[in-house]
Formats: C-alpha cells, sequence, structure tokens
C-alpha cells in the first residue's frame, strides 16, 4: 500500500513526470563558425566561388566567403512512432570582385565589366522522421530527411551596360529526400554524450552530403528530473556535388561543386 501512497504523491509533485514516460523532447540553438572550401565552383565551372582572381576567361572568382549564421533544432519522440526532427539552419555566402566577362549563363548572355557583388544562400530546413534500433550502449537511428532550400544565387554588377540585379530562386517545391543515420553514446559518469549525424543522397557522379559531429553536456542541475539543460559543440561539413547529367537529365548548366562547413556551438534542453 505504501509504494501506491509514494508513487501518487511523485506524480502529483512533478505534474511533468508522467508526460515524460509517453514523450521526450530534445531542442537545440546555436551558431556556426562556417567557412568555403577554396574549390568551390559553381553553374558548369564558370565561377569560382571562393576565388579572388579578375581572369579574361572562366572560372570568374566572385570572392565569396561563408557568413557565420544561426541554427535551431527540435526533436520529438512518441512511443510506436517514428521520431520527428526539425531543423532551421542560416547559410549563406556573399562576395564581391570586380571582373570583366562576356558569358552565356544559363541561355542568356551576359556582358560584365566592373565590380560583381554575389551572394549564394542555402539555407534551409529539415524535416527528419526516424526510428531507432533496439541495441544497448549506442543510440542509432535510421530514416529519412526532407530538406527545402530556401535560398538562391544573386548577383549585382554593370550588366550589358546597366547596373543590374539577376537571381535564380529555388523553386519553393523543392524538396531533396536523403537517406539519414545518426549514432550517440553517453560517457559513463562524465554526463557527456558523443555523437554523429549523416543525411546523403547520391546520384551516381552527384551527391549532397551533409555531416556532423558533436558533443553534448548537461548540467548537473538540481532540476534534471524535469528538463536537462547542457551545451552542445562540433564540426559541420554540407557538400553539394552537382555533375554535367544526373540520371537522364542534362545538368551541365548546373554543374557544381560546393562545400561548406565549420565548428558549432549552442545550448541543449532535454524535456
Amino acid at each position: 500500500m505504501n509504494k501506491w501512497i509514494v508513487t501518487a504523491v511523485m506524480v502529483l509533485a512533478v505534474p511533468a513526470a508522467s508526460a515524460k514516460v509517453l514523450m521526450s523532447i530534445d531542442a537545440g540553438a546555436g551558431y556556426n563558425l562556417t567557412s568555403l572550401a577554396d574549390d568551390s565552383t559553381f553553374i558548369g565551372g564558370t565561377f569560382d566561388l571562393a576565388g579572388s582572381q579578375s581572369a579574361s576567361t572562366a572560372p570568374y572568382g566572385l570572392g565569396m566567403e561563408a557568413k557565420n549564421g544561426f541554427y535551431g533544432w527540435a526533436k520529438i519522440s512518441l512511443p510506436l512512432l517514428p521520431d520527428v526532427k526539425l531543423k532551421y539552419e542560416n547559410l549563406v555566402l556573399d562576395g564581391s570582385n570586380t571582373l570583366t566577362f562576356s558569358e552565356s549563363i544559363l541561355g542568356e548572355e551576359f556582358a560584365t565589366s566592373g565590380t560583381v557583388d554575389s551572394s549564394l544562400d542555402l539555407t534551409h530546413v529539415d524535416l527528419g522522421l526516424t526510428i531507432g534500433l533496439p541495441i544497448p550502449v549506442v543510440d542509432i537511428d535510421l530514416g529519412v530527411n526532407f530538406r527545402a532550400l530556401l535560398g538562391g544565387f544573386s548577383a549585382t554588377g554593370m550588366i550589358n551596360g546597366t547596373e543590374q540585379t539577376k537571381e535564380v530562386l529555388f523553386p519553393s517545391a523543392t524538396i531533396i529526400p536523403m537517406a539519414y543515420v545518426s549514432a550517440a553514446a553517453t560517457i559513463p559518469g562524465a554526463g557527456v554524450k558523443l555523437g554523429g549525424e549523416l543525411s546523403t543522397l547520391p546520384m551516381g557522379d552527384s551527391n549532397i552530403t551533409d555531416w556532423n559531429i558533436k558533443g553534448t553536456w548537461f548540467a548537473p542541475l538540481p532540476t534534471n528530473m524535469l528538463a536537462k539543460v547542457g551545451l552542445e559543440a562540433g564540426y559541420r561539413s554540407f557538400n553539394i556535388t552537382m555533375a554535367d547529367k544526373v540520371a537522364w537529365l542534362d545538368t551541365s548548366d548546373f554543374q557544381s561543386d560546393v562545400t561548406v562547413g565549420g565548428f558549432f556551438v549552442g545550448a541543449v534542453m532535454h524535456f
């Protein structure tokens, strides 16, 4: 009888206790310290994104650098259902360089002489659906990650004799499905979890790959019974490689190889 009284008292004292048995919520937000790979190219090799050269033949340097940005994520876990993870990542490249060229780009003729300010916005939202494997010690999740790209490419400069801004936005209906796998393990007695994630879509010579490794530390607070608060830090790399063909499609005009990566740090909560 006493054990039922104790149980009732605990449930009344901690209203969230019964909810935590049925559902868990993890969330985080932080700051990316991002850099652009020196060999990144765009639109059939026409542009060297990080390059500063003002050559009269391709590839033309755009002098781009990756801007630091924010990210935020949340994961909801329910019994007998796939885990749902949402993530927003701000990822923008900006550059400026003096260029002189006359080229046909995406079927349109451009003649440029002067300073060109450009931007490549790879900001995206992810929706992941995963199922955990029943393996002791290590947490392994498998599933699919749907990515929506929110930005696009834009350039401003003296084009065909007048100052113009040209932009190519990612279609709003573009959703990229990627295979997803993650693994994590907690160091006993240290309150630290080490893990990594991989989202990938291999398409022959073309692929999209996004991976990260990170450590998460939860502070030893008296409120940990209700919610844990801590810090996360790690390294992330995101690559888009587009070959001249994807399956039966001719993608030579969009042939690109863009890699960005860098360290990140943020705060996390577990309910």
